[in-house]
């Protein structure tokens, strides 16, 4: 299933500043019929499409023409951004690709840091350790104490060998936490710190969607050198 976060910046910082207004709708009408939904491929009729696209710059509210229709993926066949691959009853039946499936789209050094970080052992190497300590702001991604560098414990999300020392199965908690979770789920422990009064609903439901980006791969380490911002005001017990 396509990565949305991952996509969205690909196609942000390095895709959309090579198309045209009317390339990006065209592009992310595709995808949004293809590879978001899981598809290789998809006909689409263009012409019968474009009022479910965008404005075109005509009258006030006027679909695009059927020309921009006709012309767009042609363009953005000839970039290299998609493949028309012929004309069937319901339409062209298309195959768009992924800004990191498109050679020379993204820099080298973009890629190999990418890979860089799926690859990293944050359990046992110290230095990524304290990656991510930063990353949770020096709080335990629990119960949200104040944590320092010399009192957090980097905690398995799920337990070996199961889980992996990966970004995204790893979390830094307090000592207390870690000892009380053992093998219950994130889950559940979050929802007995919630019963033992020890976090409020919106604090419960801002841990939950944090674990689910954490999961999608959402919630990242940041590698370089620069200062992490903390996301509110710690809280101790």
């Amino acid at each position: 299933m396509l990565d949305a976060t991952k996509f969205l910046i690909d196609f942000q910082d390095h895709l959309a500043p090579r198309l045209d207004t009317y390339e990006q709708v065209l592009y992310l009408y595709v995808i949004r019929h293809s590879r978001l939904v899981d598809e290789a491929e998809v006909v689409i009729g263009f012409k019968s499409a474009r009022g479910g696209m965008a404005f075109g710059i005509g009258k006030a509210g006027s679909p695009m023409s059927e020309r921009v229709c006709y012309e767009k993926p042609r363009s953005l066949q000839e970039k290299g951004f998609l493949k028309l691959l012929g004309t069937e009853h319901g339409g062209t039946r298309v195959r768009v690709l992924l800004p990191h499936e498109i050679p020379g789209l993204i820099p080298e050094d973009a890629l190999a840091s990418e890979a860089t970080l799926e690859d990293m052992d944050f359990f046992t190497v110290p230095e990524n350790r304290l990656l991510i300590l930063k990353r949770e702001s020096n709080r335990c991604f629990y119960c949200l104490c104040a944590l320092g560098g010399d009192n957090f414990i980097v905690e398995h999300v799920v337990s070996r060998p199961v889980g992996d020392n990966g970004f995204r199965n790893v979390v830094a908690a307090c000592r207390q936490c870690n000892n009380r979770k053992g093998q219950s789920t994130a889950e559940d422990f979050l929802r007995t710190l919630y019963r033992e009064k020890l976090l409020g609903r919106d604090e419960l439901e801002a841990r939950m969607s944090n674990l689910e980006r954490l999961r999608a791969g959402d919630v990242r380490p940041e590698l370089a050198n620069k200062p992490m911002q903390a996301d509110g005001a710690s809280r101790r017990r």
